[in-house]
């Protein structure tokens, strides 16, 4: 049967690289757990090295009973702003009708509820527009229920434009005009995904002082041009399926004979066009609901009930881990565990906010 196998050891690693990497420059990292559906175990890895804020997108994802803060990164439908005032920290907000529905939640609870104002720079996906932020930031100031720490800004999500040098100018101009015409200072401007760490990397980020951080912390890739970040791991997720036939099989475009597999993975366990065959002489050539075809090419040692490993893709990652029925297989590393502890007693001082 189908297996996700989930190095926990990896994941933490990769955060500890990737909040040392962005300490150094004077940014807060904040893991987005969106990706891996609210997962109690790999909460545990990034609590155990400092981490005491996450980000999703999913009030059912949020556990109740953890003593972490959540970021609420997908604006709030007027049923659900209730849930954002008692389960979140701050919460990402784009329509004033929805603001004002948390403020006065927040009022009736008697609570402050802290927000950022996303704008949309760019990407398409959400955001207030341009030209209504600075009366918007106004508006916010005059609400005794929520507390306005900053905007956010995002690339990436929808449009493949990545963020240049020529963004994070007009960015910092754009700061500066509404903290100039609204009398606000920004505590926090959270600048993007993991579509930024690129730039970041030969880039000064201005006043840009915290990421939402996912798919890279996950997979080790950065998201601008799908590049591997080469001090990450990229398989801390394999998705693992069993051979369940292996019959010869006729190519009617080629006129040929191939000896196909049948693995038990489908379209119902996973993305199947974000995952890539470990073993590079085999090739995925299809699938269906609940079984993977593939080609076992020059290869003779397979047989039935042999595994076939799978590296995974972002959106692979989380519709698996998003899948109920799909058993998850947790691994540590004593080894890279070792690596982590010895760099965290030089490097690491607290991450939390």
């Amino acid at each position: 049967m189908a297996q996700l196998h989930i190095n926990l050891s990896k994941l933490r690693y990769n955060a500890v690289m990737l909040q040392h990497l962005l300490t150094k420059r004077g940014i807060q990292m904040i893991p987005v757990t969106k990706g891996v559906a609210g997962d109690a175990k790999i909460l545990e890895v990034l609590q155990s090295v400092g981490f005491d804020s996450v980000a999703e997108s999913r009030l059912s994802l949020i556990d109740h009973k953890s003593d972490i803060h959540y970021m609420m990164i997908k604006g709030a439908s007027p049923n659900e702003v209730t849930d954002v005032v008692d389960l979140t920290s701050v919460s990402i907000q784009t329509e004033r009708a929805t603001i004002q529905s948390l403020n006065e939640g927040a009022i009736e609870k008697s609570v402050i509820h802290p927000i950022l104002i996303m704008v949309d720079w760019k990407d398409g996906r959400e955001g207030a527009l341009a030209e209504e932020v600075i009366e918007m930031v106004q508006d916010v100031q005059q609400l005794d229920g929520i507390r306005l720490l900053g905007l956010a800004f995002n690339f990436m999500c929808f449009r493949p434009l990545p963020p240049t040098h020529e963004d994070i100018e007009r960015i910092h101009q754009f700061i500066m005009k509404v903290e100039a015409e609204s009398g606000v200072q920004f505590e926090i401007i959270s600048g993007g995904n993991s579509s930024m760490l690129s730039l970041m990397m030969t880039q000064d980020l201005g006043r840009i002082n915290q990421l939402r951080i996912g798919e890279t912390w996950l997979r080790g890739y950065e998201t601008s041009y799908n590049e591997r970040v080469p001090q990450l791991y990229e398989d801390a997720f394999l998705l693992e399926g069993r051979i369940i036939e292996i019959k010869p099989r006729y190519d009617i475009e080629s006129n040929e004979t191939y000896m196909q597999a049948l693995v038990d993975i489908g379209q119902l366990d996973t993305n199947v066009n974000g995952l890539t065959v470990v073993d590079d002489h085999l090739k995925i050539i299809g699938s269906t609901s609940d079984i993977l075809l593939v080609d076992l090419g020059m290869t003779d040692y397979y047989q039935l009930g042999d595994r076939i490993i799978f590296q995974m893709s972002y959106n692979a990652i989380a519709q698996s881990m998003h899948m109920p029925y799909l058993t998850k297989h947790y691994t540590h590393d004593d080894g890279i565990e070792a690596l982590i502890d010895g760099f965290k007693s030089t490097k690491i001082k607290s991450f939390s906010k």
